[in-house]
């Protein structure tokens, strides 16, 4: 599995660029995050992630043995599938469509039936980001499997066999959609987020750890679903002439940004732990870039003259 570089080490070389030619950026302050990257996989097609206001999100890792069987499955949403390990046979009620996965591979189904088949000798390792889910609803892979499509050449039934859930994360999406900020979907109307999904590039799986007193400083970052399960954090905005808090969470939220340049920072004396699924970020590499082409994390902003370089 890709290991991300530990962000202790991002924090000196973010140093060092700014010195050298990143004149005003705000790299973090405060104690250094213990980072998790549970893996990285290629989008092998383009595709759409959709979260709509009152509906959960989920991100859970699976373990799939040789010869298992999900069975058949129902996604009220988008579900995006990174195989880390190993090899699926991905059915879709869809189309009436078969595909292969391979690992290191990476694609986005849209809402509906799907079956997945351990095709491999060895398991296989799933990254999993589950969409409008019913609130406090279980996701698409809990419980029994259900009936097939009408599909000719797909089993009438398969029983799940072989299944196993490690890490699950859950959110509620809807304080992203209650809170007004610059850029986003917000109480201007809007009901859902999309994130195009660009075929070859990378989505990754990963937990923060972030500790009272840290602050990101100015940033930006590629699009992701990110779910908060302990603590409280904030994201501040320049608006109106001033420095504002424009978006809090805390234990139980979640919230679908898109590519985007603000600050974020601990709130209170409470250690936050954050777990992102992200999406397009340059294949292979597997640190954060630290230049205009922002992948995953882009240190390399000036601040706002409205707003201080870092929050204490």
């Amino acid at each position: 599995m890709r290991k991300l570089l530990g962000l202790i080490s991002i924090f000196a070389l973010v140093g060092v660029a700014a010195g050298a030619n990143g004149a005003g950026a705000t790299p973090p302050s405060g104690p250094p995050p213990d980072v998790k990257e549970y893996g990285r996989a290629q989008q092998v097609e383009g595709g759409k992630v959709i979260a709509s206001s009152g509906y959960d999100v989920q991100h859970t890792t699976y373990t799939l043995a040789p010869g298992g069987d999900t069975g058949w499955r129902n996604g009220p949403g988008s579900t995006t599938l990174a195989l880390i390990k190993g090899a699926l046979k991905i059915e879709q009620a869809s189309g009436c469509a078969t595909r292969a996965l391979t690992a290191g591979s990476a694609v986005v189904l849209p809402a509906g039936k799907f079956r997945l088949q351990n095709t491999d000798k060895e398991p296989a390792e799933i990254l999993a980001n589950f969409t409008n889910l019913p609130s406090g609803g279980g996701a698409p892979m809990d419980g029994e499997a259900g009936s097939a499509p009408d599909c000719a050449g797909f089993a009438a039934a398969a029983v799940a066999n072989g299944l196993s859930a490690d890490k699950t994360f859950r959110g509620d999406p809807t304080a992203y959609y209650n809170q007004v900020h610059a850029g986003h979907h917000g109480s201007d109307g809007y009901a859902s987020s999309e994130i195009p999904v660009e075929v070859d590039k990378d989505a990754v799986m990963m937990t923060f750890v972030l500790q009272p007193g840290f602050s990101t400083g100015w940033f930006a970052h590629t699009p992701h679903v990110a779910i908060i399960t302990k603590g409280s954090w904030a994201f501040f905005e320049a608006r109106d002439g001033k420095c504002e808090k424009v978006e809090e969470y805390r234990a139980g939220d979640a919230w679908v940004h898109p590519v985007h340049r603000h600050m974020g920072a601990v709130q209170g004396n409470e250690p936050v732990e954050i777990t992102v699924f992200g999406f397009n970020m340059n294949h292979g590499d597997p640190k954060p870039v630290l230049g205009s082409q922002p992948d995953h994390l882009d240190f390399f902003h000036a601040p706002p003259s409205e707003c201080p370089t870092q929050l204490r």
